[in-house]
């Protein structure tokens, strides 16, 4: 009986757990979903270097979107908003998307290595696919203050009542983000073989000029 009773309960935590996962799940996923500049990436990559390189670019930026979610929860949002400090963050993630963006530009101007040098290099681009993505993803830390609020709503709604249920909608909001990456990199893997040299240099080339923008728009908002 005991035993049967220990069962139980874990039972009703799962459930009990599930909507808050359900919700991090749903709100990592709508959040990625717009194509941003590391979706623009991650296509890119995909083109280029295939699926794991662009599943790598999804897992690096799940990761800093939990990250990020984390810190939101933990009331750090708040620090978002002292302009000083919004304006130093701001700026600096400006950077790291120019220095991304130009990175695409010079590869799209750039001749495409022989196919022997490609393949040595095909295995250490998922992990410079991650680390691209870490530092692309983790470029806008006023997202810190959407997540705030994002756990805030989910806290009046009771989807985020204890620490567990808190933990798992953490795990829903990266488990979110990674789905869509996977999706996008499936749906473009699908595509890449229709695609030809001159088209892979201008996926490159819009990828640095959006990456560019959003770089821009990231500066203009720190600034303003």
């Amino acid at each position: 009986m005991p035993n049967r009773n220990f069962r139980s309960g874990r039972c009703g935590a799962a459930v009990t757990l599930l909507p808050a996962w359900c919700a991090g799940l749903g709100l990592g996923f709508f959040v990625a979903l717009p194509l941003g500049p590391i979706g623009l990436l991650c296509v890119r990559n995909v083109l280029r270097d295939g699926f794991p390189s662009g599943w790598a670019i999804g897992l690096g930026a799940a990761l800093v979107d939990v990250t990020y979610a984390g810190l939101g929860l933990a009331g750090v949002g708040r620090l978002v908003n002292v302009p000083a400090l919004r304006t130093a963050l701001g700026l600096a993630g400006a950077a790291v998307l120019a220095y991304i963006g130009l990175r695409s530009l010079r590869a799209a101007f750039r001749a495409r290595a022989d196919a022997a040098e490609e393949g040595s290099a095909a295995a250490v681009r998922p992990l410079s696919a991650f680390r691209t993505a870490l530092a692309a993803t983790a470029a806008n830390p006023a997202t810190i203050g959407y997540w705030a609020a994002a756990f805030a709503a989910a806290t009046a709604a009771n989807v985020t009542g204890t620490t567990a249920a808190s933990v798992s909608m953490l795990i829903g909001v990266g488990c979110g983000t990674l789905l869509w990456f996977t999706l996008l990199s499936l749906g473009v893997l699908v595509f890449r073989r229709r695609f030809s040299a001159r088209v892979l240099k201008g996926v490159d080339l819009v990828a640095g000029v959006g990456v560019l923008c959003f770089g821009g728009f990231l500066a203009y908002q720190a600034l303003a």
